[in-house]
């Protein structure tokens, strides 16, 4: 059995008993460890920073935790002058008639690689600008760059990016000059990109800059591969960049691409980058850089081919002699007999 140590009570703050009774078994930790931040606080108004900094969230869990409570109507999402500007919609009646189901909640099972992230909703997007320097600026500036205004969806991405995959805001700023540049500055590409980068822990000046070097030589390396092959689409794939880099950091040149290119098409009637990725692999670790190389090597890989081959069929004649000779030698024998 277990009860409250009576030395434990000093200042106390009143938690209203629906709280407990309704939401105690389906809130998770955090929003629970929030909202008794929430109320610690006599004036009922703490900020995001405050939360964050004294639990050890994140801006986004923080955020995350007031969203619920506000959806239940427990906290009410106001402006600086006081005056409520979310609420959240009434219940039914049924929703009203229907008694509480105490029953505990469902295990929650961990997140995975495949968890979808929430995205910030406009109200969180209107605090973290208004409690934010930093938050404010790179919209600011990712707006000038882009040389467009832009609406919730780039404003939700470019927070998440800062918030929720804690990219830097130069870095941020570094990846969108880069993509608009390359006329790629598409919310997606934004997004898809800057998740890339933060799961490489691409989070500096330096690293970027690096990234960028490489993403414009492997463009540039991929357009001459596409000229010599006719392949129809404008850019490399996302893998298809990964192998074009690692053949670049092992020293290819786009002759020597292309010879692969060729090479797979013969074996196999199709183009296919994994298999080309074979073949320059087996080409690396035999030392051949050029398509000379790669022709001589096939002049020797044929010639010893056939040396093989003619030694495998000496064997087997002589094997045949000897077999001939033996029942021979035999036969005789038992003529003899």
């Amino acid at each position: 059995m277990y009860k409250l140590n009576p030395e434990c009570y000093g200042a106390m703050f009143a938690i209203p008993a629906g709280i407990t009774d309704t939401y105690l078994a389906e809130a998770s930790g955090n929003s629970i460890k929030t909202l008794l931040k929430i109320f610690r606080n006599p004036s009922g108004v703490v900020s995001v920073s405050e939360i964050s900094e004294a639990l050890s969230l994140s801006a986004d869990e923080v955020l995350t935790a007031l969203d619920y409570w506000v959806g239940k109507g427990i906290l009410l999402f106001t402006d600086e002058g006081g005056n409520v500007k979310f609420v959240p919609k009434a219940k039914t009646a049924a929703e009203q008639n229907t008694k509480t189901d105490l029953s505990p909640a469902p295990a929650v099972k961990a997140p995975t690689e495949q968890t979808v992230l929430p995205k910030p909703t406009m109200e969180q997007i209107a605090v973290r600008i208004q409690e934010d320097e930093t938050v404010r600026s790179l919209l600011t500036e990712a707006q000038s760059i882009l040389g467009r205004t832009f609406g919730l969806d780039m404003q939700t991405t470019l927070l998440m990016l800062f918030d929720t995959y804690g990219l830097q805001k130069e870095v941020i700023l570094t990846l969108i000059q880069h993509l608009a540049d390359g006329g790629r500055g598409s919310t997606a590409t934004v997004l898809r990109i800057g998740k890339s980068w933060a799961e490489r822990e691409i989070n500096t000046l330096d690293a970027a800059n690096e990234y960028i070097q490489n993403d414009s030589a492997v463009n540039r390396l991929f357009t001459e591969f596409r000229m010599a092959t006719g392949i129809s689409n404008p850019r490399p794939t996302p893998k298809q960049s990964e192998y074009l880099l690692s053949w670049m950091q092992m020293g290819f040149s786009v002759e020597m691409i292309i010879k692969a290119y060729e090479e797979t098409a013969d074996r196999t009637g199709k183009p296919s980058f994994p298999y080309m990725n074979k073949i320059l692999i087996n080409w690396h670790s035999e030392g051949l850089k050029t398509t000379e190389a790669v022709e001589a090597g096939k002049i020797r890989h044929t010639a010893a081919k056939k040396a093989a081959e003619d030694k495998a069929r000496s064997f087997d004649l002589n094997d045949a002699f000897q077999a001939a000779l033996h029942a021979s030698k035999k036969k005789t024998q038992k003529k003899a007999e």
